[in-house]
């Protein structure tokens, strides 16, 4: 398990600037010493160590004075240093070494530096790591005296928070104040959503009504596409009519521009064949070629005003045919409309006659209603007439029906009673038989107790009849202890002469100088002594130990080879001469196998003799030598390798290499000096067996006295036995008595029950015949009653309501019938509105036709005069052209020939290019006629496909349902367009609202639960404690007392707001609150509730610095044997000035101070049988 393994502190408190080592075991080690000399603080620096702050648990009013000498002259660096060492083979301590070193420093500035395993960490690491191990310094395994007084003066309270903090019941407050954070958080948001889900609600009641306009408003819009998309076929199947007429023009007149453009084509190609024949004339000619030139270029921009005049013209006329085929179709269309406009009217006027007819009915069954009613009415009076007289015998047979209630009632309590009875005999009986069955059972353990009282009183009498015996015995063996004191006195005189000289031989020749001087400071240097003081051999093997160990016979023995190099150094300081030093831990471990031959003896290691601390020492001389019994044996055997000694000291090295010891040697006349000895042997040997004989007669006193003392002990415990048992005998006797007085009552009790119940029986048949009595006259009444006048008013209303049920749905029919004429009514008037919009529409569009037609005759006119002018300067600018040539020769005449071609195909080409510009016109327009046409009847399809229809579609005539819907649609005005979409999405968001406030109840419930939780864990987990510290309390203080203590809650319903009442009492007094005992007591009260304190969270070592100063010895001897005890667990190190305690430790240390330093020494240290100082 995880203890402390070894303390070593520096420059700490009273340790001054040289490191101080201190060793610890597990279980019980005790640290002694006078008051001052230091050694409560080896517990300082231990918890200085493991990361103690506070000034005043380690006794000082600053940390900085717990350096040594602070105010000193110390020319060197002033630190305070303590490491403690953890055994950690367990790993209990979460670092995967065996070991744990934890180090702290702290400088005269008071800075402070951890080490772990010799590497730097912080102090939260260790305090971490120890915490891990239930080795913190928070669970009071650092008691001080101080300690023990503050918690005997503690309040209820104040065990309670004790008990508390122990068990960390800190961490369920913590998760209960992070529960209630969450909680409020929880309730917020709940708070924040449900408002949140409120104002959602209203908005969702105002979308709900958008919404529905929406929806309404697009199933209008559907209804209308439909229509519109019926009036989009007719459109569609008369613009694809128009179309097709269209298309077959358009085709006619491309061919007819095809065949002129070919035939121009050929007249232009005979045009340039002139022309070139005509070029090479004119190169000769070139006035006549400018002159040509010139009135050419006149030609052609005279032409060209001309084409240009003339294209209005034909454009312009154009335009007025289609005016004058227009104007026709608007009036035949205006006189078509008019026939419909006088056929709706005529059927408006139907409608409106209709719609009066219908309004005669409504106002009729409007009257009939009224007449209906206040027949209704006056059913009605002489209903509340009869009802009156009803009420006089419900309230009659309300009476009775109460009585009846009541006697019901009654019977209901006495069977009950009844019932109850029963169970009460039952269960009187159950109790009356068991305790029959206990009462024979107490008696027969009545009879064992007086058995038992028997029993106690015999063993009583036997146990002091054995004790004056042994009593007497015990004074007999003290009478013969003197004489043999008296005898032994003397014999220790007469031997204490020759062993003086002994002695002082045995120093002259076995320590020379150097050891010596060695010797005279073997504590300080660690020495822990010779070789031939630690070793013993029997006499018959002395010459072969002797011959194989030589002069290492007399080598200094150290634990270490650190110790080794101090002692070296110390030699070579003192100019001392050579000599052998042996570290022990520095012998490896072998085992030497021996040979398999004849007169092998065995290791000579086996028979020497050491402590078994020291057995590496012997195996370092002698582990290697095998001890044979001849020379041949020995020599035969170093032969194989091995090195042998026979028992007369002829000693071998391997290989057969033979040493024989000179008898004249130093170490020879060592032994015949100390062979010399034997001259008193037998008188040593007398007073050897005499001492002896003493040790067991005193050893025989001893048990004499353990067992007078047992039976003592035995006696005492008989004795309580037998007052135990005469006081539970007498409770048993009382128990009995009480058992058949109990008895006695349930017996009396049954025969009341019984009484009772027959009486219940009686007052049950008399209740039954009175409710049957009251069932009789309540029927009697019911019977009597006529009912006949009512029935007929009942009848008579179901009549009427029958009736006036029958007009108002006829009503509802004439108004459903009225508002449909109306809505008819409504659709034809605003159809004769549209007709009248559209006649108004032709009779504007035929004034602007005839105001056109108006405007292009005057253009056409403004035109021709224009073209007059522009032909009769073509015809001088041709004039001009036939002078020229006709004054230009030869080649002029020849020139004039070609142009007479050229003019005449030159005038076939304009004709034909006029005849393909008036075609290329006519194309133009009907090729935007056809662009518009397919257009719109591309639209047209659109429209179609989009409202789902195609071109084959059933039509009929719609434009009066389309400007009925059109209205409505128009009425339905700020309109929210996103309303359907935004009632989803809101509707969506509330019902996510809903389920997030769902959750949130969900969650707040689960909080509420986990705080609940948290709660019954606390409680429960505080209970436990206080079960197990209430447990261990009554035990510890019974053994160490024979008392009684317990802890009691005062508040078992709120455990955490009331305390802890601590109480005691001790043998043949009363009892009492820890508080309110005296001094000592309250000591002793203290220390145990500490001991059964450290049971709730065990830790591997505890601290304790004089907690018994105020115990009386056997109390302090009992709390030393509980400390014991529970050493086996952990680790306990105590500082004590008490006998009993430093007897049941397993190691004790002595602190003494010397120049203001304290230092350390052990005392006792039950691991080794020779005692030295460290």
């Amino acid at each position: 398990m995880v203890h402390i393994k070894k303390v070593e502190i520096f420059g700490f408190k009273s340790f001054g600037f040289k490191n101080t080592t201190v060793l610890f075991e597990p279980g019980l080690v005790s640290i002694s010493g006078p008051n001052g000399s230091g050694k409560s603080n080896i517990l300082d620096a231990i918890i200085f160590a493991l990361g103690e702050n506070k000034p005043k648990m380690m006794r000082v009013d600053k940390l900085r004075s717990l350096l040594h000498d602070i105010e000193g002259n110390r020319h060197g660096p002033k630190i305070a240093r303590s490491s403690v060492h953890f055994d950690n083979s367990d790993r209990k301590i979460p670092i995967d070494s065996d070991v744990v070193e934890i180090t702290r420093e702290m400088d005269d500035k008071g800075e402070n530096t951890y080490y772990l395993n010799k590497k730097p960490t912080n102090r939260s690491q260790i305090l971490d790591l120890l915490d891990v191990a239930n080795a913190g310094l928070g669970q009071l395994n650092a008691v001080q005296q101080g300690t023990v007084t503050r918690i005997s003066e503690f309040t209820s309270e104040e065990k309670r928070n004790t008990i508390e903090d122990l068990i960390g019941l800190s961490y369920f407050d913590e998760k209960k104040t992070e529960a209630i954070k969450q909680l409020d958080d929880a309730d917020r948001r709940l708070e924040i959503a449900l408002a949140k889900m409120g104002e959602i609600k209203k908005r969702i009641d105002e979308l709900e009504e958008e919404r529905n306009q929406k929806l309404r408003h697009d199933i209008l819009e559907r209804e209308l596409n439909r229509y519109k998309a019926i009036a989009a076929s007719n459109k569609l199947r008369i613009i694809t009519s128009q179309k097709s007429s269209k298309e077959d023009t358009f085709n006619k007149i491309t061919s007819e521009i095809k065949k002129f453009d070919d035939e121009r084509a050929m007249v232009r190609t005979e045009i340039n064949a002139l022309d070139s024949e005509k070029s090479k004339l004119m190169t000769s000619a070139n006035e006549y070629s400018q002159a040509k030139a010139a009135i050419d270029s006149e030609l052609s921009s005279a032409m060209e005003q001309y084409e240009v005049d003339n294209s209005a013209i034909v454009a312009s006329t154009k335009r007025l045919q289609q005016i004058d085929f227009r104007i026709p179709e608007i009036k035949n269309e205006i006189e078509i409309i008019d026939l419909d406009r006088n056929e709706i009217e005529s059927r408006i006027l139907q409608s409106k006659e209709s719609i009066n007819e219908t309004n005669m009915k409504k106002n009729k069954i409007n009257d009939d209603l009224e007449i209906l009613d206040s027949e209704r009415n006056k059913i009605l009076t002489d209903q509340s007439i009869v009802a009156s007289k009803k009420a006089e015998i419900d309230n009659k047979i309300k009476s009775l029906s109460d009585q009846l209630n009541e006697a019901k009632l009654k019977l209901s309590k006495v069977e009950n009673e009844k019932e109850e009875s029963q169970i009460k005999i039952k269960s009187n009986s159950i109790r009356s038989s068991d305790l029959e069955r206990d009462i024979v059972t107490l008696s027969a353990l009545k009879l064992r107790l007086e058995s038992m009282i028997n029993n106690h009183n015999a063993s009583i009498s036997e146990l002091k009849s054995r004790i004056s015996k042994l009593n007497l015995k015990k004074s007999k063996t003290l009478n013969d202890l003197e004489d043999l004191d008296l005898i032994l006195e003397k014999s220790s005189k007469s031997a204490a002469q020759y062993e003086t000289k002994i002695k002082t031989v045995k120093g002259i020749m076995h320590e020379d100088y150097t050891v010596a001087k060695l010797k005279e400071d073997a504590d300080k240097l660690g020495i822990e002594g010779l070789v031939y003081e630690m070793i013993s051999w029997d006499k018959q093997y002395e010459r072969s130990v002797l011959a194989v160990s030589s002069d290492w016979i007399k080598a200094i023995v150290v634990p270490d080879f650190a110790t080794l190099l101090g002692i070296a150094e110390v030699a070579r300081s003192k100019n001392l001469p050579k000599l052998k030093i042996i570290p022990l831990d520095a012998i490896p471990k072998f085992k030497l196998d021996l040979p398999k031959e004849p007169g092998v003896i065995g290791v000579l290691s086996d028979y020497v003799k050491c402590n078994p601390s020291h057995f590496a020492l012997k195996t370092f001389l002698f582990g290697n030598v095998v001890l044979a019994d001849s020379r041949d044996s020995a020599y035969r055997i170093s032969k194989l390798g091995y090195k042998a000694v026979t028992l007369n000291g002829e000693y071998f090295e391997a290989k057969g290499g033979a040493v024989i010891i000179d008898i004249n040697s130093k170490i020879s006349k060592l032994t015949k000096i100390i062979s010399m000895s034997t001259d008193i042997d037998g008188l040593l040997e007398s007073i050897s067996l005499l001492k002896k004989y003493v040790l067991k007669k005193k050893h025989s006193l001893k048990k004499l006295e353990d067992s007078i003392q047992n039976y003592t002990e035995r006696l005492s415990l008989s004795e309580q036995g037998l007052a135990s048992t005469d006081e539970n005998y007498s409770n048993l006797q009382s128990r009995i008595s009480s058992a058949i007085n109990m008895k006695q009552q349930l017996v009396t009790r049954i025969s009341e029950l019984n009484k009772r119940n027959t009486n219940l029986l009686v007052e049950i048949s008399t209740h039954e015949s009175h409710i049957d009595s009251l069932n009789t006259r309540i029927t009697l009444v019911e019977e009597n009653y006529a009912s006949g006048e009512q029935t007929r008013i009942a009848n008579e209303l179901s009549r009427v309501n029958a009736k006036k049920s029958d007009l108002e749905k006829l009503y509802t029919t004439i108004m459903n019938e009225y508002r449909d004429k109306d809505s008819q009514l409504t659709t034809l008037q605003t159809e004769e509105n549209r007709k009248k919009s559209q006649i108004k529409s032709l009779h504007d569009e035929e004034d602007s036709l005839i105001s056109q037609r108006q405007e292009l005759e005057n253009k056409i006119k403004e035109l021709e005069i224009k073209k007059e002018s522009k032909t009769a300067i073509l015809v001088t600018l041709r004039e001009k052209e036939q002078e020229l040539i006709s004054t230009s020769g030869s080649s002029i005449g020849q020139l004039k020939e070609y142009d007479d071609k050229l003019k005449i195909l030159s005038e076939k080409d304009k004709e034909l290019t006029k005849e393909i510009n008036s075609l290329e016109r006519q194309s133009d327009s009907l090729t935007r006629d056809l662009h518009d046409l397919i257009e719109n009847e591309t639209k047209l399809h659109h429209l179609l496909s989009s409202f789902g229809f195609d071109k084959n579609m059933e039509t009929f005539d719609v434009d009066s349902i389309v400007q009925g819907l059109t209205t409505e649609l128009n009425s339905l005005n700020a309109l929210n367009a996103k309303a359907p979409e935004t009632y989803l999405e809101v509707s969506y968001g509330y019902r996510s609202m809903s389920v997030r406030k769902n959750s949130l109840e969900e969650e707040r419930n689960s909080i509420v639960k986990f705080i609940e939780d948290i709660e019954k864990d606390k409680r429960q987990t505080f209970l436990d404690a206080f079960d197990k510290v209430d447990k261990e309390i009554r035990l510890i203080f019974s053994k160490m007392t024979g008392g009684n203590a317990w802890l009691e809650l005062q508040n078992e319903d709120d455990i955490f707001t009331a305390g802890i009442s601590y109480m005691i009492q001790f043998p043949n007094k009363p009892k009492r609150e820890s508080t309110s005992i005296s001094g000592g007591e309250k000591t002793l009260a203290a220390i145990v509730f500490v001991l059964a304190l450290q049971k709730l969270k065990p830790s591997p070592f505890y601290l304790f610095d004089e907690v018994d100063a105020h115990l009386d010895a056997p109390n302090s001897e009992k709390l030393a044997k509980i400390l014991e005890e529970r050493s086996q667990e952990s680790q306990f190190i105590m500082v004590s000035l008490k006998d009993s305690v430093i007897q049941k430790a397993k190691l004790i240390y002595g602190v003494y101070p010397k120049n203001g330093v304290s230092y350390v020494v052990t005392y006792k240290d039950k691991r080794m049988p020779s005692v030295r100082t460290s």
